[in-house]
């Protein structure tokens, strides 16, 4: 084994297997169910087909080049492709006590799936486990990380922070509260961007393994965002007060009132969560995992600091959050939003990607595509 093998296996999750040439427990329990799944018109990646051997040979590196080395990256979450029309999905096993499949549902009702300001994962079908009345699997669109590929203009993350703003005020209206908001149970729905499918381990990389992923910009082909995973999610009986709640930690940050350990409102919590989001995302870029800011988004910093005061009854509304961001987004013109998004840590490529940001804009304006993306539809 090279070094560079033992570093990765030393830098390797605890959920990824000593030798990928066999199956985890999780994965085992999946390919176990590969002929249930496949019947109900889903089939998964070869790695997970019966009688499957693997192409590579032992080692981190051998796996790493090859398509059926690529195990999932969640042991309750896996992917595949609806047999009728090769769209990629992800199935994801819940516990029904945890409520998880009821918020999911609630969301994707007749009365809720249609309506743009909508920002929760649809959910496509619901299968059940066999043998096993505890658990279900929720069949839901495959999303990808919301930063991958990168903002390349402001107006591009005014996009993202708009629906996310929009969404988590949607969510409030209907008193439910998501309580981990952060930006790891966010999700990209990218299909317009690509060409051809990603793979959904490996995204830079085509589905069958063919070469890269090409992609177009968000500006051009724009994607919708979508809040995932309602585990801690909580619905409150409008007819009543709203119970307070001890804050959980999300995304890596803890909000005061956790720290401290007194419960407190919620909404307000998840207002925090959704704030700290935005700045570490962009504003200040993150300490939890190491990332630069991105300068152009000080005139979001007033409201960003409201969002985050450590006193929860000092925090807006997400009404009041949506209401001041719309007014604050009015406000900028044009090459404003335009204007390229610059990661903070970048130095000796800015001035060629200025040059070359030039040009693309006029383009984009030649095919009056908005600054402000719009997305096409719903899914």
């Amino acid at each position: 084994m090279s070094d560079l093998e033992r570093e990765l296996e030393r830098l390797r999750p605890s959920n990824f297997p000593v030798d990928r040439r066999t199956l985890n427990d999780n994965e085992l329990w999946w390919s176990g169910h590969f002929e249930y799944l496949k019947d109900h018109g889903y089939m998964m990646r070869p790695r997970y087909r019966p009688g499957w051997k693997a192409s590579f040979k032992a080692g981190i590196l051998a796996a790493l080049a090859s398509e059926d080395g690529q195990n999932m990256l969640h042991p309750f979450v896996m992917d595949a492709l609806r047999i009728s029309d090769s769209y990629m999905v992800a199935m994801k096993k819940v516990k029904v006590s945890t409520g998880e499949a009821n918020i999911a549902s609630f969301f994707s009702n007749k009365e809720h799936n249609t309506n743009s300001r909508n920002h929760c994962i649809r959910v496509l079908e619901v299968l059940p486990v066999p043998g096993n009345d505890d658990e279900k699997i929720l069949v839901m669109p495959w999303l990808r990380d919301v930063m991958d590929p990168r903002f390349r203009t402001i107006g591009e993350a005014v996009q993202f922070f708009k629906e996310m703003i929009e969404g988590l005020q949607y969510m409030h209206e209907n008193n439910v509260a998501h309580r981990d908001c952060a930006r790891n149970n966010m999700g990209m729905d990218a299909n317009s961007m690509y060409t051809r499918q990603y793979h959904p381990i490996e995204p830079k990389k085509r589905y069958n393994w063919s070469g890269r992923a090409l992609h177009h910009s968000r500006t051009r082909c724009p994607p919708r965002y979508y809040f995932i995973d309602f585990g801690r999610s909580e619905m409150y009986d409008p007819k009543e007060p709203r119970r307070l709640e001890y804050a959980l930690k999300s995304g890596g940050y803890t909000p005061p009132e956790g720290d401290a350990d007194i419960p407190c409102d919620p909404f307000a919590t998840d207002v925090y969560i959704l704030g700290t989001m935005i700045r570490a995302s962009l504003l200040d870029g993150g300490t939890y995992v190491p990332r630069p800011g991105v300068h152009g988004f000080e005139f979001l910093r007033p409201l960003v600091n409201d969002m985050i005061a450590d006193d929860p009854s000092n925090r807006p509304t997400m009404n009041e959050v949506a209401s001041r961001f719309s007014t604050i987004v009015g406000n900028l013109r044009w090459w404003k939003l335009r204007s390229r998004a610059v990661q903070k840590d970048e130095f000796l490529t800015t001035p060629f990607r200025a040059l070359y940001h030039i040009f693309w804009t006029a383009s984009m304006m030649l095919l009056f595509k908005p600054a402000i993306p719009v997305p096409k539809g719903l899914p």
